[in-house]
């Protein structure tokens, strides 16, 4: 290469750096993006209006017209302009906050281990209290509290902490297993609130935020934590594993992170309301993999009307118990059809009594669809609530009869 064309390429490259330079020299001050009539504001940083408006991370995705947002809209401070601080998570996340509670329960724990054998050998029983911590929510001004019935059960004592940071007793109202809700009562003044609203508008891929406190017992202020994802999948039926006796049915999943302590918590949609509450996530490791679920709302609603009205939940029953045909058994009932259950046993006066099922009776329908699979009816008797009526179809002696069931409490 020739000396002239050394000094050409040099030449360019010190204007190249050199217009760098004060591009970036001209963002550090607060210039760039200035209308030329207004130089005595403070420009928006273009960082965060790509991130906040586009929910982009890559900042080159701002447009010019998004970077020059007026002096009117930012106030005069960098990065606080309308779009970057009101936009719809923002303003559901103000919404719902305040009414998002930490929640410290005493639990007492007998001896383990080699202590509990000891114990054991002497005649003797030790138990100590150790303390655990969720989320909740107040949905209601007299002081209402939703959490998850694992985070209170077994409690002899619960003190709820509000984003203020008061501290206030709680008595456990209600608790429901088979849902994993617990209704709380509190005492205060002027409480903050959030609306619940069922979920049936609810679309895969919606953006949602859960709220709670995870790590509570770390962290030295009373805010609650906000993390954001989406709708992964609606009506998702958990599988139950050895040892496990609570069934989750009809969960919604979210890969918003939630971490041990958001238990509890409002999953939130970006209109600001509680659409569901935070239970459970899948993990190897105990921390959030963006596998998480949540109640729905629906059957939050449903579990604090009845609270309301009858001052508990009604559990519904059906009575009976049933065992699903398959091929060989229908053949050794002298069955045309393997379709079905078998009912195993009826309780006197239960709802199936009354509705005249009795043992080796064999189910074909029930609310109008066939019996092809436990799992279905398990389902219908998960949502199911006193008071319903349940039309079945079932086969005596070969013949098909019609009958219904009232559940009842």
């Amino acid at each position: 290469m020739t000396r002239g064309r050394i000094w050409l390429v040099a030449a360019v490259g010190f204007l190249i750096g050199a217009t760098a330079g004060l591009v970036i020299w001209q963002a550090a001050t607060g210039r760039f993006g200035r209308s030329s009539g207004d130089e005595s504001r403070g420009g928006v940083d273009t960082a965060t209006v790509a991130v906040v408006d586009s929910g982009e991370a890559d900042a080159s995705a701002a447009t010019l017209d998004t970077m020059a947002l007026s002096a009117d809209d930012s106030g005069g401070r960098p990065g606080m302009g309308a779009a970057a601080s009101e936009n719809p998570i923002v303003l559901a996340t103000r919404q719902v906050a305040p009414a998002v509670v930490s929640i410290s329960v005493v639990l007492p724990q007998g001896a383990q281990g080699a202590s509990a054998l000891l114990m054991e050998r002497m005649g003797r029983s030790y138990y100590r209290n150790v303390q655990s911590m969720g989320s909740g929510v107040i949905i209601s001004s007299d002081g209402l509290v939703i959490t998850n019935y694992h985070v209170v059960e077994g409690a002899t004592g619960i003190t709820v902490t509000l984003s203020d940071g008061q501290q206030l007793d709680a008595q456990l109202l209600e608790g429901v297993s088979r849902y994993d809700l617990a209704v709380l009562q509190i005492s205060g003044q002027n409480l903050p609130t959030a609306q619940l609203a069922p979920e049936t508008g609810l679309q895969i891929g919606e953006w949602v935020i859960a709220i709670g406190s995870p790590f509570g017992y770390l962290l030295a202020d009373t805010q609650p934590s906000v993390t954001v994802g989406v709708i992964s999948a609606l009506n998702r039926d958990i599988k139950l594993t050895t040892g496990e006796q609570r069934a989750y049915l009809g969960m919604i999943q979210t890969d918003a992170a939630i971490n041990p302590g958001n238990s509890g918590g409002p999953l939130v949609n970006s209109r600001g309301e509680v659409v569901g509450i935070n239970t459970f996530i899948f993990s190897e490791s105990g921390g959030s993999v963006g596998i998480g679920f949540a109640v729905p709302a629906s059957r939050v609603l449903r579990v604090v009307d009845e609270v309301r009205r009858f001052g508990h939940y009604r559990e519904a029953s059906l009575g009976f118990g049933l065992k699903q045909l398959f091929p060989a058994l229908a053949r050794y009932l002298g069955l045309d059809d393997p379709v079905g259950a078998l009912v195993a046993y009826v309780e006197q006066d239960s709802p199936a009594w009354k509705g005249g099922l009795r043992v080796y009776d064999v189910l074909r329908t029930i609310n109008g669809q066939p019996v092809d699979n436990l799992d279905n009816l398990r389902r219908l008797m998960y949502n199911a609530k006193v008071g319903d009526h349940i039309p079945f179809t079932a086969e005596r002696d070969g013949q098909l009869w019609d009958g219904e069931i009232v559940l009842t409490e």
